[in-house]
């Protein structure tokens, strides 16, 4: 008996787990010193009705991606800032909202550290290419 419960929460974490991905999917990639990498978000716009994901505010309007780099320092500047929505870029994380459908383009520049190969700073570029849809995926 107790396999079964917890099978059926293991399913229903899943299955709400599964559902987060109605707001924003982000295809991503790895960044390497002095790459010049795009990544592709999609996202619906917050107005969309979606399923409620259990333990989350119905409204969740930001979009967010975290990059860490193992054994170092991180920061993150924007260069380009998207037409559409609004852009935050703080340490590893990038957030975007999507307040408009339709495409949208921005650029982050990065800065990390490897403590553990040479403790050398280094720098490459994210340019996110957003598409902002009106219904869920």
């Amino acid at each position: 008996m107790g396999k079964v419960v917890v099978t059926f929460f293991a399913l229903l974490f899943l299955v709400s787990g599964a559902q987060a991905t109605n707001y924003c999917s982000i295809a991503t990639g790895v960044l390497t010193e002095g790459q010049t990498l795009t990544e592709t978000i999609t996202i619906v716009v917050s107005s969309v009705q979606r399923v409620h994901i259990a333990g989350l505010p119905d409204n969740r309007p930001w979009c967010y991606e975290n990059r860490s780099s193992l054994g170092g320092d991180s920061s993150s500047k924007i260069i380009e800032n998207p037409k559409l929505g609004q852009v935050r870029a703080i340490g590893y994380r990038v957030a975007y909202r999507g307040d408009r459908v339709g495409h949208d383009r921005f650029v982050i520049e990065r800065r990390w550290r490897k403590a553990f190969v040479n403790n050398a700073w280094y720098v490459g570029r994210i340019v996110y290419e957003v598409n902002v849809l009106a219904q869920p995926f």
